[in-house]
């Protein structure tokens, strides 16, 4: 986690000292390479992307300076950065005429701005947004949701055909040796008073740990999810905490999910099943 935002901070260090008007574009284009080329902030970017998505004729029609005001003055730091990055996209696809991005965001630099100034403004007011998003992201769940998403990947690749004929016992210790293996610190079936969740994640998410409950449902039962939910939902009302119901199935509605249930509570299916990707 330290290591991926001491890069994005090298980055942008990197970039701010760069000067030159002409070439803008190409140390932009470079810094979004760089960016995208780390696995932790491509996961966080196509998530917001999903979140946020927002059409290339929308942005084509955003050519005056009131109507992006007024599009984006009721907007978040997460759709602002959205925007930002599906702006950016959208300038680089259509680039035809020499002119820098800075002269573009017309909603941050006005005409009688001289070249200098709209480089700055562009560099505080349009990429760091983006930099800062990715850090304070990468701070809370993201890092966590991050690793589970591998542990998803690594299962539904390689290891679906030995997982498959695990019970739940035998799936908790595959999940623990992975933890184990990415240095995460975590207690297994830790006693809460009134229960033992699976797993608590000792690394803070907004100031809170993260339970992970696991259990396997070779078919998606919506009795079954609430009756999990429940439970879980009980863990996190003894201590502050985030959670995730982490589901093991072979039914291929599996693709609903990952499902956000609330601010603290999410759930995540890996699939077990012979289907590939092309046959769900």
């Amino acid at each position: 986690m330290e290591a991926t935002i001491q890069k994005l901070e090298s980055y942008y260090n990197q970039y701010i000292n760069y000067s030159s008007n002409v070439l803008l574009n190409i140390n932009t284009d470079t810094i979004i390479r760089r960016i995208e080329s780390l696995p932790q902030c491509k996961q966080i970017i196509c998530d917001l992307l999903k979140q946020h998505t927002i059409s290339d004729d929308i942005i084509k029609s955003l050519n005056e300076i009131h109507k992006i005001k007024k599009m984006l003055e009721k907007a978040g730091e997460s759709y602002y950065v959205a925007f930002c990055l599906q702006w950016y996209y959208y300038q680089k696809h259509e680039r035809t005429q020499m002119r820098t991005y800075a002269d573009k965001v017309i909603w941050l630099t006005f005409k009688d701005k001289e070249a200098t100034d709209k480089i700055k403004i562009f560099k505080t007011d349009f990429i760091r947004p983006i930099i800062d998003y990715l850090i304070n992201q990468i701070k809370e769940c993201n890092t966590i949701y991050y690793y589970l998403d591998r542990y998803k990947s690594r299962v539904e690749r390689y290891t679906f055909h030995l997982l498959e004929k695990m019970d739940e016992p035998a799936l908790h210790k595959d999940m623990e040796l992975y933890l184990f293996d990415q240095f995460m610190p975590f207690y297994h079936e830790p006693s809460l008073g009134r229960g033992r969740p699976d797993f608590v994640i000792d690394l803070e998410c907004n100031d809170k740990p993260f339970v992970i409950e696991i259990k396997r449902m070779d078919v998606l039962e919506p009795g079954l999810i609430d009756k999990s939910l429940r439970q879980l939902k009980a863990y996190l009302e003894q201590f502050p905490s985030y959670g995730c119901l982490y589901i093991f199935t072979k039914d291929t509605r599996y693709t609903y999910y990952p499902k956000s249930i609330d601010d603290n509570l999410t759930i995540r299916c890996v699939y077990l099943g012979d289907k590939t990707a092309s046959q769900l």
